[in-house]
C-alpha cells in the first residue's frame, strides 16, 4: 500500500543500524527491488525504500516484521526497494527500457551502501544467497525472466555500473560488487563512508 506521508519514516544510517544490530540473528537475507512507482512513491511492502534523492524510508521499525514483498521468502528477509521504473520494460534485460523514471546513480549507490550496512550490522557475507534481487530470487523460483508466468518479476535484472563500465549489467553483480566496495572502504577507513 502506498504510504500517504513518506517523511514521517525518512530515516538516516545511524538509525538503519540500530534497526539491524536488533534484528542480527534473525535476518538471513536482503532482497532487492524497485516499486515500479514513481520516485516519491513510497510502499509499505518493503522494509526500506530509497528515493531518487537517495533519501531512505522504514515503513517500519523492526527489520523482522514480515512483509509480503517476495513469493515464498518473506522471513528472515529484509526487503529493500528502489522508489523508481514507473513503465519500465524488461526487453532482453541486457537492453531494459527503465522507463520516464529510471534508478539514478544517487539510488543505485544509496543501495549499494544500505546493503553494506546491513551485512555488517547483521553479519551476513555479500553472496548472491544473501544479498538477491528480486528478479534472482523470481528465477530461482520459476517466475523470473523467460519463465512464460504471467507475474514474472524482472526487478534490477540489468543496471548501469557507473562509473565503472558502459552499458547495462546483471543488477545483483553490480550491487553486491558496490556493497562489497563500501565495506572494504568502510574497514580501512576504520568508520562509515560517506557517499
Amino acid at each position: 500500500m502506498l504510504i500517504a506521508n513518506p517523511q514521517l519514516c525518512q530515516i538516516d544510517y545511524d538509525r538503519l543500524i540500530q534497526m539491524a544490530q536488533r534484528s542480527r540473528g534473525d535476518i538471513d537475507s536482503l532482497i532487492l527491488h524497485w516499486t515500479a512507482g514513481h520516485y516519491h512513491q513510497v510502499f509499505d511492502d518493503y522494509h526500506l525504500s530509497v528515493d531518487n534523492y537517495g533519501r531512505l524510508y522504514a515503513p517500519v521499525s523492526d527489520l523482522t516484521e514480515i512483509l509480503e514483498h517476495t513469493w515464498h521468502r518473506n522471513q528472515g528477509t529484509v526487503g529493500i526497494a528502489l522508489c523508481c521504473a514507473f513503465r519500465a520494460q524488461a526487453n532482453n534485460g541486457f537492453d531494459t527500457d527503465f522507463g520516464p523514471e529510471p534508478p539514478t546513480a544517487l539510488q543505485i549507490e544509496t543501495l549499494s551502501r544500505v546493503v553494506s550496512i546491513l551485512t555488517q550490522n547483521l553479519e551476513l557475507p555479500i553472496t548472491p544467497e544473501t544479498v538477491l534481487t528480486h528478479c534472482e530470487a523470481a528465477a530461482e523460483d520459476g517466475y523470473g525472466p523467460g519463465s512464460g508466468d504471467q507475474q514474472t518479476r524482472w526487478d534490477l535484472w540489468y543496471l548501469p555500473d557507473w562509473p565503472a563500465r558502459q552499458g547495462l549489467h546483471p543488477g545483483g553483480e553490480v550491487l553486491r560488487g558496490k556493497a562489497a566496495w563500501y565495506q572494504v572502504r568502510s574497514s580501512r577507513n576504520g568508520r562509515e563512508v560517506k557517499i
